[in-house]
């Protein structure tokens, strides 16, 4: 059912063929919601015969309606564990670093990865020898309006999880095409250890940079889109801490 949606709403999805046919990390930039991911899935299950599964904020595991509705969609909650259990088992595993936090940015980051200090998807692809495969989502961003911060204002609601607000007073889906597209697999044989802290933040920087190209070439396209930041600091920039 998904596959006909994602037809019907001109879904595309290019690259596909360079998914590799065992294990693999598919990282990609978050939108608001999941249902274009959703639909991005349903077109690669359909292309290559290959099944997805879903690694989930762990924020939505503690709202009961939430938690029954990921499970459904084949989402798992993004434990370490679960990450190594699926790639163990030669899965295609997703994972979005950006996590809440990036899938509630307002308007004005739109296109911005905001990984934050989220390098555990490196070290569960060292830890199981899993090439990681950038994914660029273009279009999600484009479907809602989100104004502010959603982190501020739920704790100004002392409601202890985000609270989005959109533009109007419903959130109003701008029709948009979704094109999805499928990077080079990038090897972590020979990378280093997983307890190498440069290591994994090369590693990391090198993920980034391959989906903001990616990011960079489609927007490029669009007049008047402006040009967003590096997804990571300059070099004369002190790292930030791995925790």
């Amino acid at each position: 059912m998904l596959d006909a949606v994602a037809r019907r709403l001109r879904v595309e999805v290019t690259g596909a063929e360079r998914l590799p046919p065992g294990r693999g990390l598919i990282v990609a930039n978050h939108a608001f919601g999941f249902w274009d991911l959703a639909l991005a899935l349903a077109r690669i299950r359909a292309l290559t015969g290959r099944e997805v599964w879903s690694l989930g904020e762990h924020l939505w595991w503690q709202i009961p309606i939430v938690r029954r509705i990921a499970r459904e969609a084949g989402i798992v909650d993004g434990t370490p564990e679960n990450a190594d259990a699926l790639l163990r088992e030669d899965k295609l595993v997703l994972v979005l670093p950006g996590g809440l936090r990036e899938a509630l940015k307002p308007r004005e980051l739109r296109y911005r990865l905001l990984w934050g200090r989220r390098y555990g998807f490196v070290r569960a692809a060292m830890r199981n020898d899993a090439p990681i495969i950038p994914l660029a989502c273009i279009g999600g961003d484009d479907l809602f309006d989100i104004v502010g911060d959603a982190y501020a204002r739920g704790r100004r609601w002392h409601l202890g999880i985000p609270l989005p607000r959109p533009a109007h007073l419903l959130p109003i889906l701008h029709p948009t095409q979704l094109r999805f597209m499928v990077g080079e697999p990038i090897p972590v044989t020979h990378r280093g250890s997983e307890s190498d802290a440069r290591a994994v933040r090369s590693l990391r920087r090198e993920v980034e940079g391959a989906i903001h190209e990616m990011l960079e070439d489609e927007l490029s396209r669009r007049a008047g889109f402006p040009v967003t930041t590096p997804p990571h600091p300059p070099a004369n920039t002190a790292p930030e801490p791995i925790t």
